[in-house]
């Protein structure tokens, strides 16, 4: 018996194990999909998710450490702040993170660059926020049904920033010639205190 034989006979001896297609390819697959759905227009959930991480949690919103400090205890590349009706503010702040490369890599210094030098507060997020009111608006359930979302308009001026940074971040880095693969690549982490 050769190797292609013996080769050939273990492989129909083998129990058929069936691999989710998810497992191998999941991050080239997300990227994939975030670099597809940011030419498509953003949507609520689908870009933020593929292209950024959000998390979401509540705290004060008191700083220090020359305005990028959050109230979690970790430092921003920048933050945003938005005065509630109710006199209150809530709080984002926005961070770069990295997977398989150095902090001095060009693709991260770049980045974090990038977004430290964005006047948040400048941010014309009009077409953004008015393309998150209409998915809200035609949202559906599991079933399929419209079942509009609620959210605050500070919610969504927090949505329609995480939106407009990542895709002028991805902009940034392709315009500079960066290129993303797995193993080397940059996301968009934020974290908010609660909005109303």
């Amino acid at each position: 018996m050769d190797d292609s034989e013996l080769r050939a006979a273990l492989h129909e001896a083998a129990p058929q194990v069936r691999v989710p297609a998810d497992l191998g390819s999941h991050r080239a697959r997300i990227l994939a999909e975030a670099r597809a759905r940011r030419r498509r227009g953003w949507r609520i959930w689908g870009a933020s998710a593929a292209a950024s991480i959000v998390l979401v949690g509540a705290g004060s919103v008191a700083m220090a450490g020359g305005g990028m400090e959050t109230p979690w205890g970790w430092v921003a590349d920048n933050v945003f702040s938005i005065d509630q009706l109710d006199g209150s503010a809530c709080f984002q702040g926005f961070l770069v993170k990295w997977d398989g490369l150095a902090e001095d890599d060009p693709i991260v210094r770049e980045a974090k660059s990038f977004v430290s030098s964005i006047d948040l507060e400048s941010l014309d997020t009009t077409q953004a926020e008015a393309s998150l009111r209409e998915a809200n608006a035609q949202a559906t359930d599991g079933d399929g049904d419209v079942s509009p979302m609620t959210l605050s308009d500070a919610q969504i001026k927090q949505y329609a920033l995480n939106q407009l940074i990542a895709e002028m971040l991805w902009d940034d880095l392709e315009a500079h010639g960066h290129k993303i693969w797995p193993g080397h690549e940059v996301s968009l982490a934020s974290q908010t205190s609660d909005c109303r």
